[in-house]
């Protein structure tokens, strides 16, 4: 189960990446967009150090938490408008941004869901749970799209990486074409249907195991034995998404739980 608090500072330090993956994606001709990624940086590090001042058993009713959610509000929605303009000008090739329209996709859509929380938070009412075909909806895109990111980040002689990230990839796009299915499925049978939960333990084993094959990748990165062209906070945005996807799976199959374990919502190096 995954706190108020905890579920704050999740989404804020993700967003936070973002940002940074914006700034850093951009050329520095585009001054005035790159100011605006350090602005969102530092807005979202205000946002940090604001939380760390309330206390972390805090409910949706508590008054500060409820303050705390409004200003958090404003914020993401500025962000996710920037964003969204970023998107648009990437489209029509009118900035020059190193992120291509459909990673920008995966990035709104975690945007939006933070936002969608945010709407009951900051009327101190407890948001409504994702079902886990709409959880599945939104991180098996993020997932895929880490696959398919490990793939074009990694030096062409990291054969055997390039091979695992395409085989991943592999699997997370089956999953999505699979959760479509079950999700009509749902129009005669009631959610939790063997095969459903079958799937569902299925897509955490193999979460799970993608984010070890990361871990790896990181360990590496760290020993400098692997060719790549990215960086270490690129590659640990990972972990915390990772967590936060498999703890959302194990509310719907207990099965899961000891897969989620002790992993954290947080970069282990930031």
């Amino acid at each position: 189960m995954i706190s108020l608090w905890d579920e704050h500072a999740f989404w804020l330090e993700m967003l936070q990446d973002h940002a940074y993956f914006v700034r850093d994606g951009l050329s520095p001709n585009e001054t005035e967009y790159v100011e605006i990624a350090r602005q969102f940086i530092r807005l979202y590090d205000e946002l940090l150090v604001g939380l760390r001042s309330i206390p972390r058993d805090a409910d949706y009713q508590d008054s500060q938490m409820i303050d705390f959610s409004r200003k958090a509000w404003q914020v993401a929605k500025s962000y996710y408008d920037f964003e969204g303009t970023m998107q648009s000008l990437r489209i029509d090739n009118k900035v020059n941004l190193n992120l291509s329209p459909t990673y920008l996709n995966g990035t709104l859509s975690e945007n939006q869901e933070y936002l969608r929380i945010l709407s009951y938070l900051v009327q101190g009412q407890e948001p409504v749970r994702l079902t886990v075909t709409e959880i599945m909806d939104l991180w098996l895109e993020d997932q895929l799209g880490h696959a398919v990111l490990f793939e074009n980040l990694l030096d062409p002689i990291e054969v055997g990486s390039n091979t695992a990230a395409q085989e991943y990839k592999r699997r997370f796009q089956l999953y999505i074409v699979q959760n479509h299915h079950l999700k009509n499925y749902l129009r005669v049978k009631q959610p939790g249907f063997a095969r459903q939960q079958e799937f569902i333990f299925e897509v955490g084993k193999t979460t799970q195991e993608m984010n070890q094959f990361v871990k790896n990748m990181v360990q590496k990165y760290k020993d400098k034995t692997l060719l790549n062209k990215s960086n270490l906070r690129f590659l640990e945005h990972h972990f915390p998404e990772t967590c936060y996807f498999l703890a959302n799976l194990s509310y719907y199959e207990p099965r899961l739980q000891p897969l989620v374990g002790n992993c954290s919502l947080s970069k282990p190096s930031f």
